[in-house]
């Protein structure tokens, strides 16, 4: 049954004010278990296929409806009624029982697309294991009577034991019973058969559960700095499409609104209606978006977004092409930069955002809101009467490989939201900052009326660095249509990197930390981007994997200790090549830094004597740099530079071959060549991985090297982080082109070993990095 009008009302007039929605429940009849209701079960049409048998070794697993059930009293929480390891025989095998019902159904289960029977030149096999969903019975919290289910969860494997492409399987398949066989009154866990189109009184539910059982909880989105009422005052040019009166209109003041994620794809823009500063005043009208010449207009997608606002009952929705003016470019401070360095803000005080995750392009539309439409049937297979088991697809599986995800623009969209509808896989999936996936095709709202929501606390670690390097690793190698957008696209994750971490980026690299996150190792096989500076990941296409969550327990406060003691480079960027000035990248506080106090290195700590040479000029060189290459402006940094640092550290020659040594423990998985480090008389002095192609015509040879600062090349034992075993001095191997360097990589050497290199030994040197 779908959700009162009542109630309904409630959320829409209520908004996300958590005072207001209390004050209206003191005023309700006392009973919450009624305020959420569950939608009744579809009747089951007949699933059996002619000549459908189970077959042998299926038969003889003996499964019932009674097995996937855990009930009180049945003495068992983890639950394995038998073998862990069930075989079901090779894939090849399976496949070919294809009137084995269960078979087809694991086989749905395992494989995305295409069924793979043979990896590596070995069979692959089916194995199963008996697993539960839902929370442990537990008689001192409120839900210990919700029941367990029991699932199947299929796993592929190579016959001889080794693991099998991930890409080409879901995570964690689950096969479980179909909510109309389930022998108990509650029927959470378990699969639901879906209509046609979407249920969109099953959908109003979930936003009342997640207002009734999450309180203001995901009112606050997670990467916001703080609680945004009114992005209208936020945004000057904030505009919204009005989808009752069909128009494009300033947003007023406290409204609720929906925004929309989509990807745009190879659509003509001349053939699409775009806000443009010829028409902002035509599409202000009432009724001006339905008129024929401009509806004809509007891609699918957004058409379809605009009707699921109304099925909501709200009035509002934002998408890019419509609500900022398309033409208002070139210059900083137009409406167009303007509104997209606020992107955050955007996603970030929207009611929902609506995430067109199965499109390729803006003409996909929205399936399962026209007849027809979701494209995927529901994966059930009848075992016998009254006896159905159904695949629960994860959208995680189908989201990983969606052209959506590999967007640039909508990664900090997805990041940004407090609540979504994601469209994927024929389905619609609601998710917030405390439930995770809520779906048409599974039960959940029988569990919430029994555990009457948990209301969470904060759901982020302020003392957390691994949180930063992620955002860091996963947005470089995402694709962008234009490489200028390069930091544009990443403008709301740079504000809260200076809310939360306390730091400016500098072209992508946070000033507060500079030496350690410019050691980065290559995660993904990465391409030389000229437009950029070669140091930072942002000079670089595919991910980096930065690696300071590995050294101090991911611990922000005891790294910021760390940086003063194991690093010494001063880092400065030079303002302008027809300019001599040069900035300093970072300066801690006053009292930290004061030149009373003696000699300090760029965090604030005393100045070691750690290098057998005079090493105390760090002052730059004043000096104009001719014929270097511009680079994309570093747009949301209060004081740009041209992205070339200025700096003195340590230079040395050493030569490259390859390695002798056993190979590190941690190694990027990017199919680099691992060369070593080798010095006098043959020494192999620590080891650098290095693109295969730059090798060709480099090894063996000798090569200058900078040393950036100390770190650990892998994980510290037993808790022993501080303990001088382990650290090395990073060292970057660098190429010169004329008054300017570039970085081709970055390895170590032990400390020990520096007075080995080549030549006339270390140098204290000037160097200028591009």
């Amino acid at each position: 049954m779908p959700i009162s009008a009542r109630l309904l009302q409630r959320i829409i007039e209520v908004g996300d004010d958590p005072n207001d929605w209390e004050s209206e429940s003191d005023n309700d009849d006392g009973d919450d278990e009624t305020r959420i209701t569950v939608p009744e079960l579809l009747p089951v049409p007949n699933l059996s296929k002619p000549n459908d048998s189970l077959c042998d070794t299926c038969r003889s697993l003996n499964l019932t409806p009674r097995r996937f059930v855990v009930l009180p009293g049945d003495g068992e929480t983890t639950n394995k009624p038998d073998d862990p390891n069930i075989k079901l025989g090779t894939v090849k095998d399976v496949k070919s029982k294809s009137n084995c019902p269960f078979c087809r159904l694991v086989l749905k289960a395992l494989f995305k697309d295409e069924i793979v029977e043979v990896e590596d030149g070995e069979p692959v096999e089916v194995t199963m294991s008996w697993n539960t969903d839902g929370p442990s019975p537990d008689p001192d919290q409120p839900w210990h009577h919700i029941p367990q289910i029991r699932v199947l969860r299929p796993y592929a494997q190579k016959v001889g034991g080794g693991y099998i492409n991930i890409d080409s399987c879901n995570m964690f398949p689950e096969i479980t019973l179909l909510a109309n066989d389930a022998p108990t009154p509650s029927k959470s866990y378990f699969a639901r058969l879906i209509k046609d189109q979407i249920d969109f009184g099953m959908v109003k539910n979930w936003f009342a559960m997640c207002h009734e059982g999450h309180a203001d909880f995901c009112n606050q989105s997670k990467l916001l700095d703080r609680d945004i009422k009114d992005p209208a005052n936020e945004i000057p040019s904030f505009r919204l499409i009005d989808v009752v009166d069909n128009c494009i209109i300033p947003a007023p003041h406290n409204c609720q609104y929906v925004a929309l994620s989509y990807v745009w794809g190879p659509v003509d823009p001349s053939n699409i209606l775009r806000l443009l500063n010829s028409n902002v005043s035509d599409l202000r009208r009432p009724g001006a978006l339905v008129t024929k010449e401009n509806q004809e207009k509007i891609p699918a997608t957004i058409r379809d977004a605009m009707q699921v606002v109304r099925e909501l009952g709200l009035r509002y929705m934002w998408t890019d092409s419509l609500c900022i003016i398309q033409d208002d470019t070139g210059y900083i401070g137009s409406t167009k930069i303007d509104a997209i360095s606020k992107m955050d803000l955007v996603y970030g005080t929207a009611y929902t955002t609506i995430i067109a995750a199965s499109g390729a392009n803006a003409n996909a539309g929205l399936p399962g809101l026209h007849p027809g439409s979701r494209g995927v049937s529901q994966p059930i297979e009848e075992i016998g009467p009254g006896f159905r088991l159904a695949f629960k697809p994860r959208a995680a599986d189908l989201i990983s490989t969606s052209v959506h995800s590999t967007r640039a623009w909508t990664f900090q969209e997805r990041l940004f939201s407090r609540r979504n509808l994601t469209f994927i896989g024929g389905q619609i999936v609601f998710g917030c900052r405390k439930a995770h996936e809520w779906r048409e095709d599974q039960v959940f709202e029988d569990r919430h009326r029994k555990t009457h929501g948990v209301v969470g606390s904060r759901d982020k670690n302020p003392d957390d660095i691994g949180e930063f390097e992620g955002l860091i690793q996963s947005y470089p190698g995402l694709a962008l249509t234009f490489r200028g957008d390069i930091y544009n696209a990443f403008a709301g994750l740079t504000r809260y990197f200076k809310t939360d971490l306390k730091a400016t980026l500098c072209h992508g690299i946070p000033d507060k930390y500079f030496d350690w996150f410019l050691i980065w190792d290559p995660l993904d096989a990465q391409t030389r981007q000229p437009d950029a500076p070669s140091w930072s990941w942002s000079g670089w296409s595919g991910s980096p994997f930065p690696r300071i969550w590995d050294w101090y327990n991911r611990s922000i406060s005891r790294i910021r200790v760390a940086q003063r003691k194991r690093t010494w480079i001063i880092w400065y960027q030079r303002r302008a090549h027809d300019s001599e000035d040069c900035i300093r990248i970072w300066t801690p506080k006053a009292d930290v830094a004061s030149p009373s106090r003696g000699p300090r290195n760029f965090y604030g700590g005393h100045v070691q004597q750690r290098f057998p040479f005079d090493c105390t000029r760090t002052e730059p060189t004043p000096r104009l740099l001719a014929g270097a290459p511009e680079y994309i402006h570093d747009t949301y940094n209060p004081n740009p530079g041209s992205g070339f640092l200025q700096f003195w550290t340590v230079s040395a020659m050493f030569k490259l071959d390859q390695a002798s040594t056993p190979s590190p423990k941690l190694k990027p998985k990017s199919g680099y060549t691992r060369l070593g480090i080798f010095g006098k008389g043959g020494l192999e002095l620590g080891n650098i991985f290095v693109h295969p192609d730059w090798c060709k015509n480099n090894v063996p040879k000798s090569h200058e090297f900078i040393l950036i600062c100390e770190a650990r090349d892998e994980r510290a034992q037993n808790g022993r982080i501080d303990d001088e075993p382990g650290w090395r001095y990073m060292v970057m191997l660098i190429e010169w082109h004329g008054e300017w360097a570039e970085r081709v990589a970055v390895g170590w050497i032990k400390k020990r070993y520096l007075t080995k290199a080549l030549g006339d030994g270390p140098v204290w040197k000037e160097i200028i990095l591009g």
